[in-house]
């Protein structure tokens, strides 16, 4: 599982473009982007897949949102990221709540492996630094979600533009192209007929042939 979100996540492009070229709504589309960054900027690496889950359950009555979307936007928060992420979260949090955490303790913190290592991790998040990381990380997530979603229903429109125009001009070059080589054949087929004689000339040629032989036979 890790190798696949360090996959995904150490190849931004390969990542925009599995979301642009899922096969719904552009609406449907952002918004499944817009709540996949808003659980991806909160610090829930771990049960991220548990809480879009539980999110489709629960909004399934009052509005519709594409999960692979975000499952994939979830990302944004991945081994690469989340040291940086949580102690950004943490330090505009101390705005609020005072805390004197470094970023050598989230890197300890956060160095797991395992479900065990994470529970841990999880549980040493929550004492030491879990009041300031949890409201600076409540204060990026709705900005993310209020970004992407826009930002999202326009690229996805750009890239379905993009390729039917792309495919639209591959369509007129062939058929153009079909134009002229059908054209081009059948000029060349016309030559032979033209250089071929007549019927009439041959019929022509063979009464000439049995006169000439009938003179011959009756001359003494």
């Amino acid at each position: 599982m890790w190798r696949q979100v360090l996959k995904l996540s150490a190849s931004p492009r390969v990542l925009l473009r599995s979301v642009l070229a899922l096969d719904d709504s552009p609406h449907a589309i952002a918004m499944g982007v817009a709540i996949g960054i808003f659980v991806g900027l909160t610090p829930s690496v771990g049960i991220q897949t548990v809480l879009i889950l539980a999110l489709v359950i629960l909004s399934r009555r009052f509005f519709y949102f594409n999960v692979t979307a975000a499952m994939l936007s979830t990302y944004v928060s991945n081994p690469l990221t989340m040291v940086p992420l949580y102690y950004f979260w943490y330090r505009l949090g101390t705005w609020f709540v005072p805390g004197n955490a470094t970023v050598d303790q989230f890197e300890a913190i956060l160095n797991f492996d395992g479900l065990a290592g994470w529970w841990q991790a999880t549980c040493s998040l929550a004492v030491q630094v879990g009041t300031p990381m949890i409201i600076g990380s409540l204060l990026v997530a709705p900005i993310g979600a209020l970004i992407a979603y826009p930002l999202t229903r326009f690229l996805v429109r750009w890239f379905r533009q993009t390729n039917s125009d792309d495919s639209a001009g591959h369509g007129s070059s062939g058929t153009v192209g079909g134009r002229v080589d059908e054209a081009h054949d059948g000029n060349a087929g016309d030559r032979p007929e033209a250089e071929s004689s007549s019927p009439a000339a041959d019929t022509t040629d063979a009464n000439r042939g049995s006169t000439h032989s009938a003179s011959f036979v009756a001359s003494p």
